[in-house]
């Protein structure tokens, strides 16, 4: 019995964790704009160029396909590089959509923003109250 319960421990420890927990998530709020707008920003475990944003109270998430990456200033002393990334709504059938556009330093993201296929832009400040265990929960609107 206790060999059994031994090996059942070790498996548990050693099992790679759920897909979700795996995803980079954010957590966003926007600013600016009424009514409050929230979306989950994950990056996808299995790719390095999809991802999905969620929108609070939306039937499901929409995918993104990573667009460009441009670095925008190289910083000594060992300190990460600071980077514009650009993601883009995968639609389908394939349409002029909208694309989500941030700045990172490493894990610190600043200036995010979704422009729509009008040119209309909504910014977007993090929200890490609203993450756990690795998706967003939100206080009802």
């Amino acid at each position: 019995m206790k060999r059994h319960l031994a090996l059942l421990l070790l498996l548990m420890v050693a099992a790679p964790p759920v897909s979700a927990v795996q995803d980079n998530v954010r957590c966003l709020r926007s600013i600016g704009v009424q009514p409050l707008l929230r979306i989950q920003f994950g990056l996808g475990s299995d790719s390095e160029s999809s991802g999905y944003v969620l929108y609070q109270g939306s039937p499901g998430p929409i995918p993104l396909k990573l667009l460009k990456v441009t670095e925008l200033r190289r910083v000594d002393g060992g300190r990460p590089s600071e980077f514009e990334t650009q993601w883009l709504e995968v639609t389908s059938p394939p349409a002029s959509v909208g694309r989500y556009v941030y700045t990172n330093q490493g894990a610190l993201i600043d200036d995010f923003r979704y422009i729509r296929k009008d040119g209309r832009i909504f910014k977007f400040v993090d929200d890490a109250d609203a993450l756990g265990l690795g998706r967003c929960t939100w206080a009802p609107l």
